[in-house]
């Protein structure tokens, strides 16, 4: 006698719930991306824009927080179109005008340290960049 078995039948879902679940997740994604930017991001929006309506070439991003095991720090990063050195007036110009507006827009008192990063993007080479930082005390 020869018998045969059936391959044991896998439960299976419905193409109907499993775009239903796609759709979840993509809506529950996007929500959290857009409370994480009020949460995080939105303080120093007024900075961002100031920033942008001065310098608007220069794609400016304001972080502001606490790295680990480090004081609450302010991080500006600002992109130029010239290679930024620190003994160059142009450089000097835009630090001084960056911590203006940052006191102007932001509140200091939260934060101990500053940084500016200015970046110069090069076409198939490395970025060049200084590192500019303060104490908030010294501004």
């Amino acid at each position: 006698m020869n018998q045969t078995t059936n391959p044991p039948q896998f439960k299976t879902i419905s193409g109907r719930w499993v775009v239903i679940g796609m759709l979840s997740f993509g809506i529950i994604a996007t929500g959290t991306l857009w409370v994480y930017s009020k949460m995080e991001l939105a303080p120093f929006l007024p900075l961002r824009k100031a920033l942008h309506e001065e310098f608007p070439k220069s794609k400016p991003r304001v972080e502001g927080g606490r790295p680990k095991g480090q004081p609450p720090m302010l991080r500006i990063v600002m992109q130029v179109d010239f290679p930024p050195d620190e003994t160059d007036e142009r450089v000097e110009k835009i630090v001084a005008r960056v911590i203006a507006l940052a006191k102007e827009h932001v509140d200091l008192t939260e934060f101990e340290n500053f940084e500016l990063h200015i970046v110069h993007y090069v076409p198939e080479k490395n970025p060049e960049r200084i590192l500019i930082q303060r104490k908030i005390s010294d501004l």
